[in-house]
């Protein structure tokens, strides 16, 4: 979707001179400045406060679970939906969560939501992010899970993870999307978001072929058959912890941003990234400085794509990681003329690709100098037309062109089961 921003519409035509690997996370080039802040609505957004309040019981609860609350809040229109689970209707939530007492199992849970703000193109949806932490003291009863605490007790970190609630125009909650993880380098989940990731961080995960993409767990054969690269290092897969006393001013932070988007992410200037830097996203990645530049190559997405726009929003400071910027991004275009995309060459075939809501970050040191990006995250996969998956994955599958390897090895097997009955 495109925004409404007028001048401060961050939308740009992909240049003729585009890396193959920006694919997965670009958003835009001659970004404008300033950068177009998250829209707020005090009203809209007190209404998403209120439902995460109702019953709570610990520092930040994920939302309420009394059934009177829950018939009270939602429409009967209700919709739930996370990356690996829904759509739910309301009496399916109600059921779902009906044993979940957090107090009990969790009691200093904290949801941490933050970074409140409205959708760009509907008033009535309101984004934000959460980063659940907490510590397992007692038992936690979940899908027929029961999980008892552990000695000495488990504490766990989930990653940040978008978060939205849409409302009717009678005020009761009609959706929430909840989950989607925005980087799975941060906590101790193993990149998994919302109860899923809470029970993999307490030491309780669910069966891997529904948590697990194809991809990770046919990994260590792959690389057995030398199909697939070795694991990374895992100091690649740490966020850059810098101290307190490294903060930069965000004024000079936003301005970091945009200079860096400027010039390809540094392709064209390899100085404002630092020697450490680091790309990761949701398949791609960890990538070091000098594989994330000579990854960048020949292609002719201006060509192929004439009216190709990105829209950048959403840009803002992160609370918890010093000097870390945020923002959303999305892409669309119409393939209008021949696409040359990693050595193959597709003719026109006059279909639109419309690429989902997808969160990415930039990271940087005191001298100003990126040591982070992450990107490709997408943050609701109903939207758009690419099933789901964002990247250079999202933009073959939208086009009916073969993905760099099976789309399949990027979803679970029970998600790959599921469309498999679909599809009959």
């Amino acid at each position: 979707p495109q925004g409404p921003h007028s001048a401060q519409k961050i939308c740009r035509a992909l240049p003729s001179r585009r890396p193959m690997l920006v694919l997965l996370v670009h958003l835009s080039r001659g970004v404008a400045s300033p950068l177009a802040p998250p829209r707020v609505n005090d009203a809209t957004i007190a209404k998403a406060r209120a439902y995460f309040a109702l019953g709570n019981r610990v520092p930040q609860q994920l939302g309420p679970t009394n059934a009177a609350d829950l018939r009270e809040a939602l429409s009967e229109d209700f919709e739930f939906v996370a990356p690996l689970v829904g759509p739910l209707g309301k009496e399916a939530l109600i059921g779902a969560t009906a044993s979940l007492d957090l107090e009990a199992a969790i009691p200093d849970f904290d949801a941490r939501y933050h970074d409140f703000r409205i959708d760009e193109d509907d008033p009535n949806r309101v984004w934000c992010t959460m980063r659940c932490r907490g510590t397992h003291t007692g038992t936690l009863n979940f899908g027929g899970i029961q999980a008892e605490a552990k000695s000495p007790p488990v504490a766990f970190e989930s990653p940040p993870e978008a978060v939205s609630l849409r409302f009717d125009g009678a005020g009761k909650l009609r959706e929430i999307t909840t989950g989607y993880p925005m980087d799975r380098r941060v906590g101790t989940t193993g990149g998994l978001g919302g109860l899923f990731g809470v029970l993999e961080g307490i030491g309780f995960p669910l069966p891997p072929v529904v948590t697990r993409s194809c991809g990770d767990l046919l990994g260590p054969a792959l690389r057995l058959l030398r199909l697939a690269p070795p694991p990374p290092e895992p100091s690649l897969l740490e966020v850059p912890r810098l101290a307190g006393s490294d903060a930069l001013s965000e004024e000079r932070l936003l301005e970091l941003c945009a200079a860096l988007l400027e010039t390809d992410y540094g392709a064209e200037r390899p100085e404002l990234l630092a020697d450490s830097f680091t790309f990761t996203g949701p398949v791609v990645g960890p990538l070091g400085k000098a594989e994330f530049l000579s990854s960048y190559g020949e292609s002719n997405l201006r060509e192929a794509f004439p009216d190709l726009e990105y829209s950048y929003r959403d840009v803002r400071v992160c609370p918890f990681d010093v000097n870390r910027v945020w923002y959303t991004y999305s892409r669309s275009g119409t393939h209008s003329a021949t696409l040359r995309l990693l050595g193959s060459s597709y003719p026109p075939t006059g279909k639109r690709w419309q690429a989902p809501p997808e969160c990415g970050s930039a990271q940087f040191d005191t001298e100003g100098r990126c040591v982070a990006l992450t990107g490709g995250y997408v943050m609701d996969r109903r939207m758009g037309n690419t099933e789901g998956l964002g990247g250079l994955f999202g933009m073959c599958v939208a086009l009916g062109i073969p993905t760099p390897y099976p789309a399949w090895l990027v979803r679970t097997p029970q998600q790959n089961w599921q469309r498999l009955l679909a599809s009959r």
